[in-house]
């Protein structure tokens, strides 16, 4: 168990984790990648005057490095304070990747966008909001055994669900980054909406009235067909609001589809 003000301070985080994610797509949506040609200085400054793309890349720095140093105080204190074995490390994970991120868009900004690290650093960032989701989920739910028939099950459609939204994440990131594979894309948002309603019957069949499964599932479902719907707007009336509108959903529906994965694993027994 964990203090309330831990507790807040998890959901304080993934609040700014999902601002950061928005900054990202911001970003990318404006053409603002390289108005900011170095790193780790803007222009050489640590304030550059704020104009043009600058506002967005150069804005995109700040909210990264502030919660990067959240993350330092997260990590240490769920340290303190956790009794949960895997809780005590995923701080130090996440503050793992918020590094690992950070150095990945310097040198993508460095080597002028290539599509590889690109991608990379989209996907990545994505991954930090999921595994800061998740330990926020892990802080405010008990790790109370629910017997629930099929929970193999249950797990693995979790898993796989999981597997093909961050797969969908990646033909995104493609799409965004380089224009291609624009009908891998469509493919994934049908194994994405298939795999989202079998899991959504799933869970109402085979976790007896969780609360930690059935709200997040039916999010999850309303999430996936608002996606698809805000895609499809997107494709045919591109806008700067409405691509990193579609950019932010896929994060939440990914960190959603992630904490029902991890706890089907700390919640279910058969």
């Amino acid at each position: 168990m964990v203090s309330r003000g831990l507790r807040l301070y998890t959901l304080f985080m993934v609040a700014a984790t999902f601002i950061l994610v928005i900054a990202g797509g911001m970003v990318t949506s404006t053409g603002s990648a390289l108005a900011v040609p170095d790193w780790p200085l803007s222009f050489g400054q640590v304030f550059p005057p704020m104009v043009g793309g600058v506002f967005y890349e150069h804005g995109h720095r700040m909210v990264a490095a502030t919660v990067g140093f959240l993350t330092i105080i997260l990590a240490v204190w769920i340290w303190k304070q956790a009794q949960e074995p895997f809780l005590k490390m995923a701080g130090w994970i996440a503050l793992g990747l918020v590094c690992a991120q950070g150095v990945l868009g310097g040198v993508t900004v460095l080597l002028k966008l290539p599509a590889i690290t690109s991608i990379g650093h989209a996907c990545l960032g994505q991954i930090f909001f999921s595994w800061m989701s998740c330990i926020a989920a892990m802080a405010w739910s008990e790790r109370i055994v629910t017997v629930g028939s099929e929970a193999s099950k249950v797990r693995r459609l979790a898993l796989i669900t999981t597997g093909f939204v961050f797969l969908q994440l990646i033909f995104g990131a493609i799409y965004r980054h380089i224009g291609i594979m624009l009908h891998f894309h469509f493919l994934g948002a049908a194994l994405v909406f298939i795999h989202g309603i079998l899991l959504y019957k799933r869970v109402k069949k085979s976790t007896a009235g969780d609360i930690w499964f059935s709200r997040p599932a039916t999010i999850l479902v309303t999430l996936i067909c608002l996606q698809i719907g805000l895609g499809l707007y997107t494709w045919q009336n591109p806008t700067v609001a409405d691509a990193t509108a579609h950019v932010a959903t896929g994060a939440l529906i990914l960190a959603i589809s992630a904490v029902i994965s991890l706890e089907s694993f700390r919640r279910l027994t058969a």
